[in-house]
């Protein structure tokens, strides 16, 4: 059974690509450092899942939200951009096509060290390396 601290692990790995958007460039790249250190360390212990709720709590209007907005979507813990309800406000009040209306989950990618998750925003976008590990990215 999933818990809310599997939650707070995987939003950890899920923000990552995010984070330039959301805190920018330069607290981008200390926030990426700090949670992947946590996330290589032991990320199913208590205190590794109480330091990564902190980091991610510690800019409430953007890696806060990403946060409520992941664990909202349990169990799949998915980024708020690759969630049915803000994928279908997307769509600019235009009339949907007949048939179903649910959007096609886009493929998510992992690191085999579990520190990193991408999702591919489009059909033939390329597959990143870890930024962590310099590792393709596997289809998980």
């Amino acid at each position: 059974m999933e818990t809310d601290d599997d939650g707070v692990v995987a939003a950890a790995r899920a923000i990552r690509p995010y984070l330039a958007e959301l805190v920018g460039p330069t607290a981008a790249d200390s926030l990426d450092r700090r949670l992947a250190d946590l996330l290589n360390r032991a990320p199913d212990q208590p205190e590794t899942v109480t330091r990564l709720r902190a980091l991610l709590e510690e800019h409430k209007d953007t890696t806060g939200w990403f946060l409520i907005e992941a664990l909202a979507d349990a169990p799949q813990y998915r980024p708020p951009y690759q969630q049915p309800r803000y994928l279908s406000r997307q769509t600019g009040g235009l009339a949907l096509p007949a048939g179903d209306p649910a959007p096609i989950p886009a493929a998510r990618f992992s690191c085999r060290d579990g520190d990193y998750v991408w999702y591919r925003p489009e059909v033939g976008a390329p597959v990143p390396d870890c930024p962590t590990h310099h590792v393709t990215l596997t289809r998980t």
